[in-house]
């Protein structure tokens, strides 16, 4: 592969790499199995749930110990706010950072996140000594295609679920957004993007997919997951604990003509392009462990029309309006926040916020989104590799 061929000019170069199980295939290897032989890979960033996804969410790897003989092994995903930015001694002395790790196409999803931290520090670096590594980013496909949904996240609301000027679903490649990134905000670090299909085949079938994270058992669940991670700011399990997280949903108040109400409303919603199946389930652990949930499995029939965040702002909505006495948005810390509830940092708009107070209707929502959206297409056009 020419590929190969030009790294290989590279081989020996110290490089350190932030990846998990995502980056598995090439060769049947992990892919930092396929580095460590062609570069002196120093380190290995953790990301959020290890490098084998083992952690549940929120859930730090301040613990997790690997055996790889003398290859560092740094944890960006601690106890502390701190521990997400990488330590400035670990990105010296090496001339390759590598990103090779799967992306789910939402803006929550947090190890771009981590990346942009990465590349953050890098720009830093570069400013204060004149130099820094070469962020090598090898792409993968987005699982979720070119689609894009929701708006720009305001800076108020910016955290480690979020950053500025993101949608919610972003439509880019791992290559695509870190490259927005990079230009966006003026980093001016060497970013260099390796074309998807070369450890990452263009189309993946869904018998080969590795789970990213606890939660993301399937492709599936990525279609309905840049709307349905919103229930992680609610007293909604979002179906932790369950076999279909974020396509299995519920609470064990969703009870009564409420709920009927509930039924009738939701099934007049994007009518064709899902299916909601009323089912009982009982979370295995997080939200109302052991206790039976009344609720739906969301199953996406049209998944090219289908706009999961506006299913489930809607959905949100009507539970206020039908629910009041139960349903509720948590507080707390969130993310390292303790500032603002974690349905604000998810949603990271205020005229979103507005529309599940009851202050807009559906039909300016609708428009609000597709201006967004449009918007959107239009910047991030020089990025849509």
């Amino acid at each position: 592969m020419k590929f190969l061929k030009n790294i290989q000019k590279l081989s020996g170069c110290h490089a350190a790499i932030l990846t998990n199980q995502s980056a598995f295939g090439y060769q049947g290897k992990y892919h930092f199995q396929t580095y460590s032989e062609i570069f002196d890979l120093k380190t290995i960033f953790l990301p959020e749930h290890g490098l084998f996804a083992e952690l549940q969410d929120q859930v730090s790897g301040d613990e997790l110990s690997y055996l790889f003989g003398n290859m560092q092994i740094v944890n960006l995903y601690g106890k502390e706010e701190s521990s997400l930015v990488p330590p400035r001694e670990s990105l010296k002395n090496i001339d390759l950072v590598i990103i090779d790790i799967k992306d789910v196409g939402s803006r929550y999803y947090t190890f771009l996140t981590t990346a942009y931290y990465i590349l953050e520090e890098l720009s830093k670096l570069k400013k204060e000594t004149g130099k820094a590594p070469i962020f090598l980013v090898i792409d993968s496909p987005n699982p979720i295609g070119t689609k894009v949904e929701g708006s720009p996240l305001d800076e108020t609301y910016q955290s480690f679920v979020g950053v500025k000027t993101v949608l919610h679903r972003h439509g880019l490649t791992p290559g695509g957004l870190l490259s927005y990134y990079n230009e966006t905000f003026s980093l001016h670090v060497d970013v260099v993007v390796v074309p998807v299909g070369v450890f990452h085949p263009k189309h993946i079938p869904s018998f080969l997919w590795v789970p990213p994270s606890p939660n993301i058992p399937t492709q599936n669940t990525c279609f309905v997951y840049p709307g349905m991670c919103l229930l992680e700011g609610t007293n909604l399990s979002e179906g932790r604990g369950t076999t279909k997280p974020f396509e299995t949903f519920g609470a064990p108040y969703l009870l009564g003509k409420s709920k009927v109400e509930l039924d009738k409303r939701m099934s007049n919603h994007q009518k064709g392009k899902f299916q909601l199946r009323n089912l009982r389930f009982l979370p295995t652990f997080h939200k109302h462990v052991g206790v039976i949930c009344e609720g739906y499995q969301l199953m996406v029939t049209k998944p090219k029309q289908f706009h999961s965040l506006y299913f489930t702002l809607y959905f949100l909505k009507q539970l206020g309006e039908l629910f009041p006495d139960q349903f509720s948005y948590l507080k707390g810390v969130y993310e390292f926040r303790s500032d603002r509830p974690a349905i604000e940092l998810l949603v990271g708009d205020a005229f979103l916020l507005e529309y599940l107070d009851g202050k807009h209707s559906d039909s300016v929502l609708e428009s609000y989104l597709s201006e967004k959206e449009n918007d959107w297409l239009k910047a991030v056009k020089p990025y849509r590799y």
